[in-house]
């Protein structure tokens, strides 16, 4: 796997390989430079890899809900991902650093994270580099690194936590919309 700061300036897409499975990989051309995958069916645990090192983030709290950014084998955060009730949040690392989480559009399908003047760094669409039907019921999504966000220490993990929020949200979603048509 090449770095992200590597291939930050082509096209990147989130595409997951196998139907309905929680693995995804984060392809530049043919080449995976990172993967995310579920540890579990229906838990929040998740683990995440680049050439940039390995990762763990989980959702916590049911009162003050949160999202955790670990070290693999670490029990100590790197960074906290805060969410407010309408999705968007911030993401605040242990040094110091925070970035903002906020939807790009009125359905709130496009998503990015800025700096904390509002400079958008990162930026994530669904869908695919091409359109199969095979792909129909896949999480997929595309990847845009501005120019600013390609210098930025903390890349690599906000490339990994905005796509695993999108999973989340769709996932809650999901889950909303089942509740909704059972009642």
């Amino acid at each position: 796997m090449e770095t992200l700061s590597k291939v930050a300036a082509m096209p990147l897409y989130w595409v997951q390989p196998t139907t309905f499975e929680r693995w995804f990989e984060l392809r530049s051309r043919d080449h995976v430079v990172a993967t995310l995958g579920w540890k579990t069916s229906c838990g929040t645990l998740a683990g995440a890899e680049s050439a940039d090192g390995h990762w763990t983030f989980k959702r916590v709290g049911f009162l003050n809900p949160r999202v955790t950014v670990r070290d693999a084998g670490s029990e100590i955060d790197l960074a906290i991902f805060w969410p407010n009730w309408l999705g968007d949040g911030r993401l605040e690392f242990a040094g110091g650093d925070v970035f903002r989480w906020q939807s790009t559009n009125f359905w709130a399908t496009n998503w990015c994270f800025t700096d904390s003047g509002g400079t958008p760094l990162v930026a994530f669409k669904p869908g695919a580099e091409e359109a199969k039907l095979s792909d129909m019921f896949k999480q997929q999504a595309m990847v845009e690194v501005r120019p600013e966000g390609r210098a930025v220490p903390e890349l690599p993990l906000l490339v990994l936590v905005g796509w695993y929020l999108m999973i989340l949200r769709k996932d809650d979603t999901a889950a909303a919309a089942a509740a909704t048509a059972a009642s």
